[in-house]
């Protein structure tokens, strides 16, 4: 490539370019003779050049009258914006010819950054694989035909230059052509001659000028300016050398003697635009069937080549068809093909783009060059303008369209990527038949749009669905349309979606109508299928889709009378926080108290009470008494409700969210029985299905396994089915305490491998919908399982997985795995530190357990009360077996002293079984027994599945220190029978039963 001023000439491509002020590189309009005889000034700067010279350099020795030649260098001229008077690219030199005066720099091409010209052909080996074998038969004396087929763009150039690259060394001879689209006509055999002249101009020039007089003159005549003084005499000697009958049996008598020194290799590129006689001279040598080593290869678009050209596609299908030929046909870098491409272009932790840029590209590479240089210029990902060069070059395939082709196409784009032809013939002006007619055949030619699958309509038709091959096609094609037009469009294609919509079809169809709406300015119906999206993305628990969604609902809010407006607002609002809230995300603070503040505006009590409980479920993350401020301003606000059920629904919660923050008091759970009472007692069902799912969180730690489970199951399927009508239910926070609850649950009524498969189901459902507190959390309640049955390296694996041991361990967590509040951050610790005390690191695992004791005391966040009891027993548990009887007897009766306050039999078994070991170990067996019958009355009043074996343990203990053998072995056998019944809800091959097994056998 020539750099002279601000053009460029590249040669190679035959393209002449203008450099803009702000860098833009745009093409120049040059006719292809007019860039021959720019070329050969460039490659010649700042000497005179006579006319004779140009015309035998670039004429052939055809006679050329002067006016033509100067009609070129006008035209040169015009490209270049040069003025004759004044030149600052050709100077004339009257009466003796030109000179080139302006400097000229050489420049080394720099590839185009696609993933076709990178080292390693991305995602184009088996393209390239049957290059390689159509090569292997011409080695063995097999002529072959091979056409290399797809859009603009797609890289058939970059494949093959690319298998060129690799078989260089075995092919005697290498040469190549390029077809251009001409306008007025295109001199025939273009590409050929040029591939020709490449090959006289080459190493072995001289052996290729003998081989065309003696087997091509009619060739050598041609090209009679590229050959030497002496042959050309003789090409002048010649009789009838000008004739062209036998110019096509010639061109292949002069292939078949250069391939006999070995493999000759011909490549045409854009052969959709050759002319005749150059499909004509490709015919005969694919038909000929040579035994010569020759490998022809040609590419072609497949975009729009075919209708254009369509004596190039009846060739093409015509030798396919009869096995004279092999087609390679070049499609869209698949997903994982962009990813590696797109690897080494972004920096790490940068969001991925890979979905993105396969969804406006369809894995053109040429696109995605093009798309990615703009994100790195700062376009965001979200950005939806097209790249001006993109925009040029579908502009210009749109031109090239019938007039019903571009209505058909720029309806289907007010449509969406997918369309059938039912939506939007009517937009289009045109019956659904005519419609359907005109997408077969863009569909066929290749051109914007794909056939998909059939589907059959509510009335019973059967119809095809097509795609946009890009979205790029669509954004044009929408954007080239007017706004009043546009509107009236999606207006129709709205009607048409309106009547077969149903409420159990597509769950995409609400949006979709929402979508046509909003653009045909319906903004109150836009709203009504935007609702009924967000609650079919609910019910999926879809957080970052109702989000989307939430997003179009607010603009089309902002878009109703005041009257409505506000309330609507509210409503969307009160969304929003829900979702962050139940995915903890730290926006949940700000969005309660706007709304808080919106509700007491609009003077909206109900409103305004669930801000406040919205607020203080916020700050708990992270300060358990500034959020008890916030559920004591709710618990006021309900004195202003007329509605008892109501009233009762705020005060009930106020009550739930307290026990869950700072502990569980007897008071508060009277509290919460009265007003569960009160809410029963009303007419609205859904207003106590939502206060059920937050009192099965009391009954979660009191004992009531059984019933926190039946609660969730009676009362969630009623919430889903108003999740849209109802915002104030904060139906995500009732998913997450559902799917939280459940393994939870499981683990403390003992039915293990059932809390396994509610862990992985909630997990799985979290992972795709990217809650990553819900993951986090959930994997910390699988770290407390693992530890209640004695698997304590099955904890540091799942600590190490959430990165809790930071540079210790050579891999960072997935981001989904990431901890970041606070009470994660310390449930993690926790775990950490009794698995580090229980394999034989007391010491590190007791300093670890202090420092959160510490914290937790200093500054409690929610749920801190609960997590203490696991922190107190493995304190004292640690003490005791190292010997430190004292400090472990001081945590045991902390442990024993909560404990009592609360109705949780589990912990408060452990810590009498706890209590009854130190003891023991003290010598103050009386005291011990005592304690193990306050334990046993525990088990029998609350239950503690997966606690009573470890206190029949102990008392069995006690017993036999007592000297009452048949009493020990009584308890024995409760024992193994409570470890049986646990062990036995594992299933036999899961290594966590084993685990558990062996840890109470280390025990005993």
């Amino acid at each position: 490539m020539r750099a002279f001023g601000s053009f460029r000439l590249d040669s190679l491509n035959h393209v002449l370019s203008r450099v803009t002020e702000q860098g833009e590189t745009l093409p120049v309009a040059i006719t292809a003779k007019a860039f021959d005889v720019l070329r050969y000034f460039v490659e010649h700067p700042g000497r005179l050049i006579s006319h004779e010279e140009l015309l035998e350099a670039l004429w052939n020795g055809v006679a050329v009258q002067p006016e033509v030649l100067k009609g070129h260098v006008l035209a040169i001229r015009t490209a270049l914006q040069d003025d004759a008077q004044h030149p600052r690219f050709i100077e004339t030199q009257r009466g003796r010819g030109y000179r080139f005066i302006a400097p000229v720099e050489s420049l080394v091409r720099e590839p185009v950054e696609t993933p076709l010209s990178t080292r390693t052909l991305v995602g184009r080996g088996e393209s390239l694989a049957q290059l390689r074998d159509c090569f292997e038969w011409v080695r063995q004396r097999r002529a072959q035909t091979v056409f290399v087929r797809g859009d603009a763009g797609i890289g058939k150039s970059a494949l093959v230059e690319h298998f060129c690259r690799g078989i260089e060394a075995q092919a005697a001879l290498m040469s190549f052509g390029r077809c251009i689209e001409g306008f007025g006509g295109v001199e025939p055999f273009y590409p050929v001659i040029e591939c020709l002249a490449r090959l006289v101009k080459g190493d072995q020039g001289s052996r290729v000028q003998d081989a065309l007089l003696s087997h091509a003159p009619s060739w050598a005549s041609l090209l009679g300016g590229l050959m030497s003084r002496e042959r050309r005499a003789l090409l002048q000697r010649l009789p009838g050398v000008m004739a062209r009958g036998r110019a096509l049996g010639e061109f292949c008598e002069l292939l078949e003697f250069l391939a006999e020194a070995g493999p000759l290799v011909l490549l045409l590129e854009d052969v959709h635009w050759a002319d005749h006689s150059t499909l004509d001279l490709l015919s005969a040598l694919s038909r000929r069937q040579s035994r010569a080593q020759i490998l022809l290869i040609c590419t072609a678009r497949s975009d729009n080549g075919f209708h254009r050209a369509p004596a190039f596609k009846q060739l093409v299908d015509d030798l396919h068809l009869h096995q004279l030929c092999s087609v390679v046909d070049l499609k869209g870098l698949r997903e994982e093909d962009i990813a590696d491409y797109v690897a080494p272009h972004v920096m790490p932790g940068a969001p991925d783009m890979t979905g993105f840029l396969r969804r406006r590209t369809g894995g053109n590479p040429l696109f995605l060059s093009i798309l990615l240089g703009h994100l790195r210029e700062g376009l965001s990902v979200g950005d939806t303008a097209v790249p001006p060069t993109i925009n040029e070059l579908i502009e210009s395939k749109i031109g090239g369209l019938s007039e019903q082709a571009r209505r058909a196409l720029e309806a289907a784009s007010a449509v969406g990527d997918t369309f059938n032809a039912l939506v939007p013939a009517t937009a289009a002006g045109m019956s659904a038949r005519r419609y359907e007619d005109i997408c077969e055949e863009l569909s066929r030619s290749g051109d914007f749009i794909e056939r998909q699958h059939l589907e059959r309509t509510e009335s019973g038709e059967t119809v095809r669905v097509y795609r946009f091959r890009h979205a790029l096609y669509r954004e044009v094609l929408l954007s080239r349309q007017g706004p009043l037009r546009l509107a009236q469009s999606h207006a129709l294609i709205a009607k048409e979606l309106e009547a077969s919509y149903t409420p159990a079809g597509d769950s995409h169809e609400p949006f979709a109508l929402a979508e046509q709406f909003s653009s045909a300015h319906d903004w109150s119906k836009a709203i009504a299928y935007l609702k009924i999206a967000i609650q079919t993305a609910k019910k999926r628990f879809a957080h970052k889709d109702v989000l989307i969604i939430l997003d179009k609902a607010e603009q089309a809010a902002a878009h109703m009378p005041d009257a409505s407006r506000a309330k609507i607002e509210m409503d969307l609002m009160e969304d929003r926080a829900s979702i962050y809230a139940a995915s903890h995300d730290r926006r949940a603070l700000q969005v309660f108290t706007q709304l808080r503040d919106t509700a007491k505006a609009l003077g909206q009590v109900d409103a305004q009470a669930r801000a406040e409980l919205g607020c203080g479920f916020a700050i708990s993350w992270a300060d358990v008494p500034a959020a008890i401020g916030h559920l004591e301003a709710a618990f006021a606000l309900t004195e202003g409700q007329t509605n008892s059920q109501l009233r009762a629904r705020i005060r009930l919660a106020s009550n739930v969210w307290r026990i869950w923050m700072a502990g569980w008091t007897k008071n508060l759970s009277e509290q919460c029985s009265l007003n569960l009472r009160n809410l029963r007692n009303g007419d609205d069902r859904q207003i106590t299905a939502w206060g059920m799912i937050e009192y099965s969180m009391v009954c979660l730690v009191s004992s009531r396994y059984g019933e926190a489970l039946e609660t969730i199951d009676e009362n969630l399927d009623i919430l889903m089915q108003h999740a849209a009508d109802r915002p104030e239910f904060n139906v995500f926070r009732a998913i997450w305490m559902a799917h939280l609850g459940r393994p939870w649950a499981h683990i403390m009524r003992g039915d293990w491998g059932r809390s396994l498969r509610e862990f992985d189901a909630s997990e799985a459902l979290f992972v795709s919908n990217a809650n990553r507190y819900s993951v986090c959390t959930l994997e910390t309640l699988r770290g407390l399982l693992h530890l209640l049955a004695g698997d304590f390296s099955g904890v540091r694996r799942i600590c190490e997985k959430l990165g809790f041991y930071g540079r210790a361990t050579t891999e960072s967590p997935a981001p989904l795995y990431t901890l970041q509040l606070p009470n994660e951050i310390r449930h993690c610790t926790l775990l950490a530190g009794a698995a580090e005390a229980a394999r034989g690191n007391a010491e590190a695992g007791i300093d670890t357990l202090l420092q959160l004791r510490r914290d937790m005391l200093d500054r409690p966040v929610i749920m801190d009360w609960y997590w203490q009891f696991l922190l107190l027993w493995t304190l004292s548990d640690t003490l005791l077996r190292i010997g430190r009887v004292q400090e472990a007897r001081s945590f045991a009766d902390e442990m024993v002293r909560t404990a009592a306050d609360t109705e949780e039999g589990t912990w408060q078994t452990m810590a009498l079984e706890l209590r009854a070991r130190v003891a023991i170990d003290l010598g103050y067996l009386d005291d011990a027994q005592v304690l193990v019958e306050r334990g046993e009355r525990v088990i029998d009043d609350l239950g503690a599945p997966i606690a009573s074996w470890r206190l029949y343990q102990s008392a069995a203990a006690l017993q036999r220190l007592q000297g009452s053998v048949d009493v020990a072995e009584k308890y024995e056998r409760l024992r193994d029978a409570a470890i049986q019944r646990l062990a036995a809800s594992l299933p036999e091959a899961d290594p966590l039963r084993e685990a558990f097994v062996h840890s109470t056998v280390q025990r005993r």
